[in-house]
């Protein structure tokens, strides 16, 4: 199995490597529960950047089809967490609902994330 060493796998592994020392320190501090969340995600990045190692270069350049599908999905979710935060404001408003702050960032952050997901897996059908 060959392995690419470009730069790009080099600071991948770099990041990882440097995830895990933070975990590492931050765990010599006392705060269990982030120490091990930094060197687990430095762990997966590893196994992540070691993955795309093995992969040539040619497969992750893209196209003008999926880069413009991404635009649109981008586009189109950004109008809908408009329209969302609209909506917040309106319930907000009426006080008919009353949420804390975390609440309302904490929905947008997962509901912007998975509407650009489906947006990009819609648009990049061949049936366009």
């Amino acid at each position: 199995m060959k392995l690419r060493t470009d730069e790009e796998v080099r600071n991948n592994l770099m990041l990882s490597m440097g995830s895990m020392a933070l975990g590492f320190a931050v765990l010599m501090l006392g705060f269990k529960n982030i120490g091990y969340g930094w060197i687990f995600a430095g762990s997966v990045l590893t196994l992540g950047a070691l993955y795309n190692a093995t992969k040539p270069k040619e497969n992750f350049i893209e196209d003008e089809r999926s880069l413009r599908n991404k635009e649109k999905a981008g586009y189109h979710a950004f109008n809908t967490m408009l329209i969302l935060i609209i909506t917040f404001n309106l319930l907000y408003i009426y006080k008919i609902w009353m949420p804390l702050p975390s609440q309302i960032y904490a929905l947008l952050f997962f509901v912007g994330i998975y509407v650009w997901l489906t947006f990009q897996w819609m648009y990049n059908k061949k049936g366009e």
